[in-house]
């Protein structure tokens, strides 16, 4: 027993479990974005393995609870923090076997008690006509053969059997085909089958199904010669086909157009090659019944996800076999199959479960609030009574305001087309998430006090790096609030959110689908605006002296530049900030010779042909030779309109049409530079269509419009906003008469008037004064780029005088070092002031997309460099520069991050973006800082000499003291901003933890760090070198994380829908260049002998002491 109880509590086994417990979760999410949740579940989350390996480790922290002592009271912190832990994992298993989830679909008017279940169950029923028995549904996760070769020895037969007054039936599962798809191969042999062609998501599938059989689609059963309650039932009498359905419809015949109606519940002559509408299905039978076989096949995990999934049966009594085959899945209530055997009737289902709430809901109203101009959702809610015992009382449920009661949690999930019905999450998991709410306090307690416990790991570095600096650990719990709460405020966005506002889309999907430049758009198309179709002359201008030529007054662009606008997505922004996007997406600058960005889209809406010829759109060089030759490009790469299009039908159309077809059609990570480049070339080609066509200068707004739409000055409703006649066609006549005489007075005036028009029709939704100019100022500034720039030379700088200090000990360099610190404060202090500046423009926090977190993310990196920096060691705040530069530079060098200030989508309105967004992201730069600062301890070892020995050697114990306390900060971070994730989700998914890519990785990312900083208490693992080692190799989980989640996976938060791209090259090298530095490292440390390398600064403490 002692035996066993050695290697259960013992550090190894722990340090072995947390690994492979990461290991685990990290194979997960990759299986789940190839082959789907459901395998995911049933393989790894919920199996038996994976719930074992958490048990060791709760059995672990219990029995190091004994074994250590921890109920000594001077050992306190890390009691509650072990006691937290396994609280979180019992917790886990109650919501796991005890608890569920579902969705309740409430139409206005109506009620409903009835909860849908998330998972999927068995169901059975037999009866041998005179007795019947209902059989207790079984909860099952079934999965495909299609799952990858080391998990197919955790796949188990699902097979269940059934005592009926003493017969035994007995039931098998022999295949299960998720999201089924279906193909009909003639054979003289085969049943009829019925074909139908429905219409799904704007796109025709062919559907099957042979006589005897009913099948799910849209939604609806659709049963063919097998009568079903609740089915739209096809029958053959007498040779003909009759229809019977549950609602009414309509229907048209083809040939004729000749339009019929359906009634419900009534049996008439159905009709072929005639569209036939019920309710949410749309379909057509092209022809009569035909003999064949049916070939099943999986589709496709996101195109086919709403697909029922095909389940075939092996049933069996004593004497009698027989295999069944029928539709089934997640929302399915009901049975979907019978079958006679053994003189038993037994009706088969694989679906959810209906439970029953012991009140009912009824929706009063449902209420949608879009954003101004657009059709996107700014939030939605449903106006509730909770009815009980004869009563009714009122309640409304929106994003994050949820409805809790009798142990029921409701959630606002989604809602109807029309709507006029909500769908709401339910969830009824009181004490789980009470189990693990205790948990998380426990948790958050015991890292807090751990800060400042006498007698902890955390305490005793603070305690050596005291003699060397005065500077107290209390300074730390700054950055749990970097900027404090009277930033807080409402938020007051313009608009939803959705990446590139530049690019116009209506659909969801991928934004380069249309390759055409369409010029038929009666929005926004009028006599007086340029038809790109229309025949342009052919001469390129010279760029320099066509911006020369151009004569528009500095003072009064600027004054264009503060009028308002109306992008895309509903946000009120001046034009200033629109003129900018638009000149850095087509000529990556911000200003094009010597005319700014105000000055360029005046001279563009004035002169829209002369800007068709002038190289303006920049072709990158990642292209190669030949596009650059084949779009005409000058030497600096630049390009114009003219050279980008050609009339095919009289229609003007991309030069490269076919090839950027092809190009389009590959998946990202199968598409070559040259393929890339031809589809940034093709945005920039419709960036200039809206630009010169007038699109984008939706400056207008219409008078009493209910969603507050402004339009463009060519619009047909551009004409309707005043008594003057387009208001703007007359500002810009004056625009270009001054142009002529330089007296820009008549200007000035009309655009005074349009600015007073804006004020007076659009004062429900435009900012203030002081949000204008500000955000102006903030344009003009680029303070990230340039601070960007400043951090590279400083931390550079401050790098080389720390390995300058190693062989000098001249007063003149520590001054200087000393300087150029005091620069690095001044900077840091710019970038809060910047992120303050971004914060009181959007209305938000200024970390709620990728390039603003990113910018947050690096300013806690400098800030943590600053804070740890002790004993004049150098390498501490060069460490953080240098993240900062290599964050800001990912943000600023690549096309994923868009700096645009982007609205909030209806989830993200909460206080939760505040606290959750800015501790996690705060983490990452502690992350950062530890991760520069191992880098930094490996070149050490390798420079180390006889000569210098002693410094280096100072500095290595100090750099991994530094090192250890980030790494402690940068964890505690991690963990309470990830579990305060979890509360947050719960408040607005209605679950805390459901193994979203994104939170299982930030989870794993804990799992990590934990180990790292426990491997000094590991035997054969205390090395000051491993630790460093993998402080630098951790921070992957880190990129993985923040980054790889969003491109390469498929969740919550997830951008490229799991869809991979690309691995940069930089990537490889950056991982080659690591490894080849710690190889060499490592080489150098034993050849300099580990007895001299390893002098660790923690006295002789037992091993929990020391933690």
């Amino acid at each position: 027993m002692n035996f066993v109880g050695k290697i259960l509590f013992s550090t190894r086994t722990m340090g072995f479990m947390l690994l492979l417990y990461a290991f685990s979760m990290a194979v997960a999410t990759f299986v789940e974005n190839d082959y789907g949740t459901p395998v995911a579940k049933a393989l790894i989350y919920n199996s038996w393995w994976f719930e074992l390996i958490m048990v060791i480790l709760v059995l672990n922290f219990i029995g190091n609870i004994k074994r250590y002592q921890l109920i000594q009271r001077k050992k306190w912190p890390l009691l509650v923090f072990h006691l937290a832990f396994i609280l979180i994992f019992v917790g886990g298993a109650i919501t796991r076997y005890i608890s569920f989830e579902g969705s309740m679909h409430i139409r206005e008017g109506e009620s409903n008690n009835e909860i849908i279940s998330d998972a999927s169950f068995f169901k059975v029923q037999i009866t041998n006509g005179e007795e019947a028995l209902a059989y207790k549904d079984v909860p099952v996760i079934l999965t495909s053969r299609q799952v990858p070769f080391y998990l197919k020895p955790f796949q188990k037969e699902y097979a269940a059997e059934y005592d009926f007054m003493g017969q035994r039936l007995k039931m098998r599962v022999l295949d299960y085909i998720p999201r089924a798809q279906d193909s009909l191969v003639a054979s003289s042999t085969g049943k009829n089958i019925l074909h139908l062609v429905t219409l799904i998501e704007g796109k025709r599938e062919n559907k099957y199904i042979p006589s005897g059989s009913v099948q799910l689609i849209q939604n609806m059963l659709v049963s063919y010669n097998k009568e079903t309650p609740g089915a739209v039932n096809i029958q053959e009498e007498a040779g003909n086909l009759v229809i019977n359905s549950p609602v009414g419809g309509g229907y048209m015949i083809m040939a004729s157009q000749e339009k019929g109606e359906l009634q419900a519940e009534q049996k008439q002559p159905f009709h072929l090659r005639s569209l036939y509408t019920l309710g949410s299905l749309t379909f057509v039978i092209p022809q009569a019944p035909s003999k064949g076989e049916i070939i099943h096949f999986e589709g496709d995990k996101r195109t086919h996800e709403n697909e029922a999934d095909l389940v075939k049966l092996e049933l069996s009594t004593n004497n009698t076999t027989d295999t069944v085959s029928f539709y089934g899945g997640k929302g399915i209530t009901s049975f979907q199959h019978q079958s006679e055997i053994g003189g038993l009737t037994v009706s088969i289902g694989y679906g959810s479960k209906i439970y029953y709430t012991p009140f009912e809901l009824k929706l009063r109203k449902f209420k949608m609030e879009k954003y101004p101009g657009s059709n996107s959702p700014a939030s939605y809610s449903s106006d509730l009574a909770i009815v009980e015992k004869q009563s009714e009382t009122p309640y409304t449920i929106y994003m994050n305001h949820v409805l809790d009661h009798q142990g029921y949690r409701f959630f606002q999930s989604s809602f109807d087309p029309d709507e006029k019905g909500t769908v709401l999450s339910v969830n009824h998991d009181f004490w789980g998430t009470t189990t693990t709410y205790i948990g998380y306090t426990f948790l958050f307690l015991a890292m807090f006090v751990t800060l400042f416990w006498k007698g902890t790991r955390f305490s005793k570095l603070n305690e050596q790096l005291s003699a060397l600096s005065k500077q107290k650990a209390s300074l730390l719990l700054l950055l749990f609030m970097p900027f404090g709460a009277s930033y807080a405020q409402e938020i007051d966005m313009h608009g939803p959110s959705r990446g590139d506002q530049l690019l116009k889309s209506d659909e969801q999907g991928h934004q380069h689908q249309h390759n055409h430049v369409h010029t038929h758009d009666s929005a926004v198309q009028s006599e007086n605006r340029p038809d790109l179709s229309m025949p342009v002359p052919s001469k390129i201008q010279d760029p320099a002296q066509f911006a020369a030529s151009v004569k528009l007054s500095k003072s009064h662009a600027a004054n264009f530049g503060s009028l308002l606008v109306q992008n895309f997505d509903g946000r009120i922004e001046p034009i200033n900030t629109l003129a900018l996007e638009i000149l850095r997406k087509l000529h990556h600058k911000d200003q094009f010779y010597e005319l700014d960005a105000n000055q360029f889209l005046l001279s563009v809406s004035t002169q829209p042909f002369d800007w068709a010829q002038v190289p303006l759109i920049k072709v990158n060089a990642k292209g190669g030779l030949e596009l650059l030759n084949r779009v005409k490009a000058d030497p600096k790469g630049y390009t114009s309109l003219l050279n980008l299009i050609t009339l095919k039908d009289n229609k003007a159309t991309f030069v490269l049409e076919d090839e950027y077809q092809q190009a389009f059609a590959k998946k990202p990570a199968d598409q070559n530079s040259y393929d890339k480049e031809l589809i940034e070339l093709n945005d920039k080609l419709q960036v200039m269509q809206y630009l010169i066509s007038g699109q984008y200068l939706r400056v207008l707004p219409i008078p009493n419009d209910p969603n507050n739409t402004w339009v463009a000055w060519g619009s047909e409703h551009a004409n309707h906003n005043t008594d003057v006649k387009n208001p703007f066609a007359a500002y810009l006549k004056e625009v270009i008469y001054a142009q002529t005489t330089q007296n820009w007075q008549q200007a000035d005036q009309q655009l005074e008037k349009l600015k007073s028009l804006q004020k007076e029709i659009g004062k429900e939704i435009i900012p203030s004064e002081a949000k204008i100019n500000w955000e102006i100022r903030y344009n003009s500034w680029n303070i990230f780029f340039k601070l960007m720039i400043t951090y590279a030379l400083l931390g550079s700088l401050i790098l080389a005088l720390a390995f300058v200090k190693l062989f000098s000990e001249a007063r003149f360099v520590s001054r200087l070092i000393s300087f150029l610190l005091v620069v690095v404060t001044i900077a840091a202090s710019l970038q809060a002031l910047g992120l303050g500046i971004r914060w009181y423009i959007s209305g938000h926090e200024p970390w709620s997309n990728g390039y603003e977190a990113v910018m947050f993310i690096s300013w806690i990196g400098i800030l943590s460099g600053l804070i740890l920096y002790r004993n004049s060691n150098a390498f501490i705040p060069a460490a953080g520069c240098l993240i900062a530069v290599i964050l800001m530079g990912f943000a600023h060098g690549g096309s994923q991050m868009n700096p645009q200030i982007t609205p909030l989508v209806p989830v993200l309105k909460s206080y939760w973006l505040m606290i959750h967004v800015a501790i996690i992201t705060s983490s990452y730069g502690f992350f950062g800082l530890s991760a520069l600062i191992g880098l930094v301890t490996l070149i050490l070892h390798i420079i180390k000499n006889k000569k210098i020995a002693l410094k280096v050697s100072a500095s290595l114990n100090e750099l991994t003291i530094v090192n250890e306390m980030s790494l402690t900060v940068g964890l505690f971070l991690l963990t309470i901003g990830t579990f305060l994730g979890g509360i947050w989700a719960n408040e607005s998914w209605g679950r805390y933890w459901s193994w979203d890519p994104k939170e299982t990785w930030a989870f794993i990312s804990i799992i990590l760090y934990a180990f790292v900083l426990h491997v000094r208490l590991i035997p054969g693992l205390k090395s000051k070198f491993l630790f460093n080692l993998l402080s630098l190799l951790s921070f992957s989980s880190v990129i993985m994380t923040y980054f790889g989640v969003n491109y390469y996976l498929s969740g919550l938060h997830s951008y490229a829908k799991g869809d991979p791209v690309p691995i940069p090259s930089w990537v490889y090298i950056t991982v080659t260049s690591i490894f080849a530095i710690a190889f060499i490292s490592y080489f150098r440390y034993k050849q300099f002998g580990k007895s001299s390398n390893e002098s660790h600064p923690v006295g002789r403490k037992t091993a929990f002491e020391r933690a």
